[in-house]
């Protein structure tokens, strides 16, 4: 069973992909934003983090810098979901950092992501 942080403001969409990743299995860990995603991807060492780009105190992008900068969580694959002004240039700035494994769309089925995520941990 995989350990996936969720990182979003939205309560309606970290619902449904809680939801969605329990029925699949796996543990699900959320956090409100960046900050607090920080402080628990520290602290549970989830195996992978699903994270959104605009978030009160700490946005996605500043999150995923402050997790790739740091010895203990620099290696945990992120998925960057975003549902506001999705654009590859701006993945492009995402992907930048090693972590990033994927820039996304909140308008992605849960099958596909699913698949994604089964990717992203080797098949588990």
């Amino acid at each position: 069973m995989a350990v996936i942080l969720v990182i979003d403001d939205n309560v309606e969409f970290k619902g449904l992909v809680f939801d969605y990743l329990l029925m699949m299995e796996h543990k699900v860990l959320n956090a409100d934003n960046g900050r607090e995603g920080v402080k628990k991807a520290f602290t549970a060492k989830p195996d992978l983090i699903l994270m959104d780009v605009m978030m009160p105190d700490m946005g996605g992008l500043e999150a995923l810098k402050e997790l790739s900068a740091e010895e203990e969580t620099k290696n945990i694959p992120v998925f960057i979901i975003t549902g506001s002004s999705f654009d590859t240039e701006m993945g492009a700035v995402f992907k930048q950092e090693p972590n990033c494994r994927e820039f996304l769309d909140k308008t992605i089925s849960l099958a596909l992501l699913n698949e994604k995520i089964k990717t992203a941990l080797g098949g588990a």
